[in-house]
């Protein structure tokens, strides 16, 4: 319920009467903080004072503090600010309110209450930097400024407007000079900014500055002279291993291939040392592979003969899973680093390799990945016919261990936060909170929050804690009538709908993506339009995408709706719910004749591989613990399998 309300004409009565009920009625006190803070943004005091008498025990009194002192910035002093301060102490507001008084003071030219000030801010953003530089100045500490207003000049992006009068000092005193300016443009380059970079072209005065500005030019205007001419780099050219990078990264817009090879003949003459290719091999070597171009294994070979970057050697063993390579496979995994190999993804395709060849499993190895709580786990016991490992270990908190939790401050002001649904606020409260618990205080506390509801972040708390085996925790079933009446409406298979919930918004009923998705299973509003139109379910408007039921109700019928698309396949389907059925027609027409595994694996998009990866074992996971029959893949998609206990 939507407990915000509008202040009337008649809000000092209503003020008076839930003050009467505040100290025994929760939901009345909940009302009144609403109002009040309402009444604190639109500059009310005499209803702000009235209300805080009735509220003066209500954990989010801070807030009304806060929004007043905002309204009434221009006539604070600093004993104000240093009384509210103290209000504010072990809130987020502490640090916003500390950033806005800053600014006003630095504003107003106040620099020896700034400083005091902003000593105590952490990690100030570049307004406040430039504010701070601009004081010094003011106070003679000219050395100081010129060095701190130099470094924040050079940016490769805009600055703050706040740093314009700094920058103006700066160029007029000199300070910005010729290789200043070419430490800009390049900066600007790497970022995509030509306008940065035309800007900072008017400080490069000297010849030999000029001299590399025009080569600079040329490297980011016309890449491919560096490949069709290597020596247009050497060792001692300034920036050069910058200039290769960059060329490099213009090149590979347009030719992929050609920019891999101009990078390593350029790392072999310029001696570019391994940690500083790693980024950029990386990047641009998986990017070639995940195209499956027909020479992809040959050039990721050629650019790195040695296995020096364990990404590239990760998708050659990829590319020789298309091709069922199963000896380059088992060789491949050999080259990984220990701890990469030792991961369950490479053990689980070491042992196919093995058993495709004909041997026997290593004992060792299998009862290593067996033990695992994991997709590959869960595939290699289903593969030798052994036990799903859950490896679940409860918490054991006593009620007084819980109560303690519950009573401290933070998470008394995070429990009205979350009853109001201002997640945004409750989150701010629980992250500042978490830096002052003990492991085992997150954990207790991740188990009261999820108890209010709040399953995401009791989620988060298991992991930030380091209890990864609180399954109760981390795999918490909510809303199971509604996913067990949808299920049977639409005739999937309930974990797989709970399983990909968890996945998409580990049960956060408000969640929204950056993309517009929201809800439990993230749906996109023209998916859930047309998923309402097919399915004949009212929604009335987008707001009811975050009410539970509807939500769970259309994501399964869009479940369904992958699921018959892809002739009952249950993988296809949840690639598809995540990266959209037409991106896996796609991948199915290009390698869908591959083992199903395989296809798996091979999936292009990291995000979509570790999503499907996820459901398959979350549904492992809910079926095991709710004592059910549980299964990686059902008899039709093991018969599909590059290894099944078929065989």
């Amino acid at each position: 319920m939507n407990l915000l309300k509008p202040l009337t004409l008649f809000a000092s009565c209503m003020l008076f009467s839930a003050s009467l009920l505040a100290s025994n009625h929760p939901e009345s006190q909940r009302e009144l903080y609403l109002d009040t803070l309402e009444a604190a943004r639109s500059g009310q005091a005499s209803q702000v004072n009235q209300a805080l008498s009735a509220l003066h025990d209500y954990p989010l009194v801070p807030y009304i503090h806060y929004e007043q002192a905002i309204q009434q910035l221009k006539i604070l002093t600093p004993d104000d600010a240093e009384a509210l301060l103290l209000k504010l102490d072990g809130t987020p507001l502490y640090q916003r309110f500390l950033k806005t008084w800053s600014v006003h003071l630095g504003e107003q030219a106040q620099w020896p209450d700034f400083f005091h000030y902003y000593a105590r801010i952490r990690s100030p953003g570049a307004q406040l930097q430039c504010l701070a530089t601009r004081g010094e100045l003011a106070l003679q500490n000219t050395e100081q400024a010129y060095t701190d207003g130099r470094r924040l000049w050079l940016t490769g992006n805009s600055q703050h407007n706040a740093c314009d009068p700094l920058f103006d000092q700066l160029i007029q005193a000199g300070s910005i000079d010729s290789d200043a300016g070419l430490e800009r443009v390049l900066l600007a380059l790497e970022a995509g900014n030509t306008s940065i970079a035309h800007y900072a072209e008017r400080f490069i005065t000297t010849p030999a500055a000029q001299q590399h500005l025009a080569l600079i030019w040329q490297i980011f205007n016309q890449p491919e002279a560096l490949a069709a001419d290597p020596a247009l780099l050497n060792g001692s050219t300034p920036d050069a291993i910058r200039l290769a990078l960059l060329a490099t990264n213009r090149l590979a817009s347009n030719d992929l291939r050609l920019a891999l090879l101009t990078f390593s003949e350029q790392a072999q003459r310029l001696q570019i040392p391994i940690d500083d290719q790693a980024k950029l091999i990386n990047r641009l070597g998986v990017l070639y592979a995940k195209r499956f171009h027909p020479d992809a294994a040959s050039l990721l070979a050629r650019i790195d003969p040695d296995y020096s970057f364990p990404e590239l050697t990760e998708w050659r063993i990829r590319l020789a899973l298309t091709e069922q390579d199963w000896p380059a496979t088992r060789q491949l995994i050999t080259r990984l680093p220990d701890e990469i190999r030792q991961q369950g993804r490479w053990l689980y395709w070491r042992l196919v390799a093995d058993l495709q060849q004909g041997q026997s499993p290593d004992p060792l190895l299998l009862e290593q990945l067996t033990a695992e709580r994991s997709y590959y786990g869960f595939k290699a016991a289903e593969l030798t016919r052994r036990p799903f490992a859950l490896n679940d270990k409860p918490a054991k908190f006593n009620q007084e261990q819980l109560l303690q939790i519950t009573e401290l401050a933070p998470m008394q002001r995070i429990h009205e936060l979350y009853r109001l649904e201002q997640i945004r606020e409750a989150t701010q409260e629980w992250n500042l909170m978490l830096a002052t618990l003990s492991p085992e205080q997150i954990h207790a506390a991740s188990h009261v929050i999820q108890n209010w509801g709040w399953y995401f972040q009791g989620i988060r708390g298991a992991i930030i804690s380091d209890n990864w085996d609180d399954l109760a925790l981390r795999f918490p079933a909510p809303y199971r009538d509604l996913f067990d009446k949808a299920s049977q409406e639409f005739a999937i298979e309930p974990s797989w709908a709970l399983s990909v919930t968890r996945q998409e918004s580990a049960f956060l009923e408000v969640a929204r993506s950056g993309a517009g998705a929201r809800g439990l299973m993230q749906l996109m509003p023209a998916t859930a339009r047309e998923t309402a139109r097919r399915a004949e379910i009212p929604l009335i408007d987008l707001g009811r995408l975050n009410d539970a039921d509807v939500n769970v109700r259309l994501g399964s019928a869009y479940l369904a709706q992958m699921q018959s698309q892809f002739e009952g396949n249950r993988v296809h389907a949840t690639a598809a719910y995540n990266a959209g059925p037409g991106r896996v027609r796609q991948w199915l027409s290009a390698r869908g004749h591959l083992p199903l595994d395989i296809w798996i694996e091979t999936i292009p998009f990291d995000e979509t591989r570790s999503y499907v990866l996820n459901v398959l074992a979350f549904g492992v996971i809910y079926n095991t613990m709710a004592g059910k029959p549980a299964r990686v893949f059902s008899e039709q998609e093991r018969s599909m399998l590059a290894w099944s206990t078929s065989r």
